[in-house]
């Protein structure tokens, strides 16, 4: 075999396992930029869900403040 065989069949598998080898670090840097994103808009999601759950939960209180006072101001004996 030559040199110049030699030469060609080196790039020819040299290339495209250095190009899977990049590819490869740049979908694991996706996968971490991704990874990081979704923690952060599950916090982001867990916060905006506790305080609406918090608004529901007093307006309930309210509700239930106003039924008694109602009861007690009409329905009382």
């Amino acid at each position: 075999m030559s040199d110049a065989q030699l030469l060609t069949l080196a790039i020819a598998i040299v290339l495209p396992l250095s190009m899977l080898l990049y590819s490869n670090s740049r979908i694991t840097e996706a996968k971490e930029t991704l990874r990081a994103e979704i923690g952060e808009s599950k916090h982001v999601l867990r916060t905006e869900m506790a305080t609406g759950f918090a608004r529901i939960e007093a307006a309930i209180e309210r509700l239930e403040t106003k039924l008694v006072i109602h009861e007690l101001e009409h329905h009382h004996k």
